[in-house]
């Protein structure tokens, strides 16, 4: 089990880390984009979510941090995953493979983020 959390934990930090510096400057060849991602392009939105991406895949890389990057990247996970999912098909496989190691590594860290899941706390 430490060997899985240990590549997924790489393998997700070098996702976001590299998907996320291309958002910036384009090593990757970019199909031409959706509609939807067009307008997130002109609005300049992307920067935002491709800075979340890279401080996230870094502080995973480096295994600093880790429980804030994945509160990071839950919701960038699930909004990758229902784009590919239900507004453009293309490369849904990266969609799959993000969310199986992001959960990977959530289930690893589980009783870490039980705390969020509380009804009620106390006031301190």
């Amino acid at each position: 089990m430490k060997t899985t959390v240990l590549v997924a934990r790489i393998l997700l930090g070098l996702i976001f880390l590299v998907f996320g510096l291309n958002g910036f400057y384009t090593f990757i060849p970019v199909p031409e984009y959706h509609p939807f991602m067009a307008l997130l392009v002109s609005s300049g939105l992307i920067f935002f979510v491709k800075t979340i991406e890279v401080l996230a895949g870094l502080l995973l890389l480096l295994n600093r941090f880790v429980l804030a990057a994945l509160v990071l990247l839950g919701p960038v996970v699930v909004n990758i995953a229902l784009f590919h999912l239900l507004i453009d098909h293309r490369n849904w496989p990266i969609a799959l493979v993000n969310l199986l190691l992001y959960g990977i590594l959530v289930s690893n860290y589980w009783s870490y983020f039980k705390v969020f899941l509380k009804p009620k706390v106390e006031q301190l």
